[in-house]
């Protein structure tokens, strides 16, 4: 998991970089487009291409709509607020893996779990701060993007054992593919030299975080695993900073630290 979220910061860092320049469709078409080969080897090194055939239809056409509102949400908040802000606000993520685990998992959410869910939750106001209201849209977009991925990391543990990583990875590609083409088609902006070599880092870190996240799952159980999405911090702060010279506020870290705190309770407590 701590790799994943090392080459989810770079995912971070380069749809920041390119937001400015391109829409939030032609850069989730590109991410995934530019994955494709690197899965495509991931699932042969795995066991062949032919497990593609028998990947579980139905859950797969699910875990791609997440995939897609999971990657549509966040590249839209990322173009309108500072990365760290974003980075914190999607930290809402493993807490709402924990709420949600007993409806998907079965697992029982006890009143421990349920006290860090609430500072999670204040913390999320904290730095949502609601009365600035020109900042509701994107932050409104990370937090329905922080519930795609909770329930499609809540997939990989209802698949591990079932379907391979490999597969997993790959069939998170198409329904995002697709939807962003159809969007992209008659907006298209041709792509500077340099700017290929960050849709490419897009695209590699794209496909590697999806099949470590699913690995992770597959090995531990979700609370265990979840609180490692906390590193990516390191990485997106210290972007932030160096490229784009951006201080947050004291408010946003005092929200972001009871976000990261509640998180940690609510995925830590027995009860």
């Amino acid at each position: 998991m701590s790799l994943a979220m090392l080459m989810g910061a770079g995912i971070d860092i380069s749809v920041k970089a390119l937001a400015d320049d391109y829409g939030t469709a032609q850069i989730v078409l590109l991410r995934a487009v530019m994955a494709v080969p690197l899965v495509l080897l991931i699932c042969h090194l795995q066991g062949g291409l032919k497990a593609l055939a028998t990947p579980y239809w139905g859950w797969q056409l699910y875990r791609g709509l997440l995939t897609a509102g999971a990657n549509f949400g966040f590249f839209y908040g990322l173009a309108h607020i500072p990365l760290i802000n974003a980075v914190l606000l999607a930290y809402i993520a493993p807490v709402l893996i924990v709420l949600l685990a007993r409806p998907v998992l079965g697992e029982r959410v006890g009143p421990h779990r349920w006290l860090g869910i609430l500072i999670a939750f204040a913390g999320v106001l904290t730095v949502l701060q609601p009365g600035r209201f020109e900042l509701q849209p994107a932050a409104l977009a990370i937090l329905a993007s922080s519930l795609c991925w909770a329930l499609l990391s809540l997939s990989n543990r209802r698949l591990a054992g079932i379907v391979s990583t490999g597969v997993l990875t790959f069939y998170t590609l198409p329904v995002s593919a697709l939807l962003a083409g159809v969007l992209t088609a008659g907006a298209w902006q041709a792509p500077a030299p340099v700017d290929w070599l960050l849709f490419a880092i897009l695209g590699i870190c794209g496909g590697s975080a999806h099949f470590f996240v699913a690995m992770a799952y597959r090995h531990a159980p979700a609370g265990v695993v979840a609180p490692f999405e906390y590193t990516t911090l390191i990485w997106t702060a210290l972007a932030g900073y160096l490229f784009w010279n951006e201080q947050p506020s004291s408010w946003v870290w005092i929200g972001g630290v009871a976000v990261i705190v509640g998180g940690y309770l609510a995925l830590r407590a027995r009860d």
